[in-house]
């Protein structure tokens, strides 16, 4: 099958942690023909989604894993699929980006409409038997409530990613307003505000969904101990283990959602026994399952 990967520029790939790398490296394994593609690359004409890509040869040596070909402009429907792996924030590039796809000929994944309209930190809230405590608002005065009903909460902005813009505000915070004026932007951005879980103290699970069901591992994510955060991107450790009861009750759980909005590949992100995000724009960790227990989930 030819595969063409719309990602962000190869440089910025780390091929010992991206899972876009695993992924290559997976479909180069099974015979697959491999192009890159990125957003600039993209060309939405009245005939239809032209696509400018360079074949790829992917290696398994982390020092010189990419080697590509001279530019070609090719017809979307060339491909029998797109694999939309681009890095969050979800930002008019990224929107504009998805919009364009939806004019592909070939299937594109994760669908790029489930992108624009399930938001990775909102659309938790289909969940409310699996969640904490968590409301979404650019109301200061409605999370300073939730603050002093629950003697804390956690800040996190909606475009996040990797841990970024996350805070932990404690009760009696004196910092709290000034926060909100800057994670908010003055009352402008929305917010979403969560209950604090004594768990995060430990790190939370990374839980796989791919193609509808649960992955038989998945990778608990302990901080560092300067720091609140468990992601990989912020400088956690990552130790895979095998899937828990709990955790596969919250995955089957959503997994039909996912399914139904075209998502073939989502990260569950579980704080003790409560959901707390869904990963679907660039979920990563494949490679330390890979690299711990053999298993290759890409």
């Amino acid at each position: 099958m030819r595969l063409a990967f719309l990602i962000d520029p190869p440089a910025s790939l780390n091929p010992k942690k991206d899972s876009s790398v695993a992924l290559m490296r997976a479909a180069a394994r099974d015979g697959d023909e491999i192009f890159i593609l990125e957003k600039s690359g993209i060309i939405a004409e009245p005939d239809g989604l032209s696509l400018i890509v360079r074949r790829a040869a992917v290696a398994e040596d982390d020092s010189q894993w990419l080697s590509m070909s001279e530019a070609e402009k090719l017809q979307s429907g060339f491909f029998g699929a797109v694999l939309l792996r681009l890095d969050p924030p979800l930002n008019s590039a990224f929107l504009h980006a998805t919009l364009a796809l939806d004019f592909s000929a070939a299937p594109v994944f994760n669908a790029p409409r489930a992108l624009r309209e399930m938001n990775e930190k909102l659309s938790i809230l289909q969940f409310p038997e699996l969640i904490p405590p968590t409301i979404a608002t650019a109301n200061a005065e409605a999370i300073l409530a939730f603050h002093k009903m629950h003697g804390g909460a956690v800040l996190k902005p909606l475009d996040g990613m990797g841990g970024r813009g996350i805070y932990i505000s404690p009760e009696n915070d004196r910092n709290l307003r000034g926060m909100l004026d800057l994670l908010g932007d003055d009352g402008r951005a929305m917010l979403m505000v969560q209950a604090y879980v004594p768990e995060a103290r430990t790190g939370d699970k990374r839980v796989f969904v791919i193609g509808g069901a649960p992955a038989k591992w998945m990778l608990s994510r302990t901080p560092r101990e300067d720091d609140h955060r468990g992601n990989l991107a912020a400088g956690g450790r990552a130790k895979a283990l095998p899937l828990g009861e709990m955790e596969r009750k919250i995955a089957e759980a959503v997994a039909p959602l996912l399914e139904k909005c075209g998502i073939v590949f989502a990260g569950l992100d579980v704080l003790g026994d409560k959901l707390t995000e869904i990963n679907i724009t660039c979920p990563t960790g494949l490679r330390e399952v890979r690299d711990q227990t053999g298993d290759d989930l890409a």
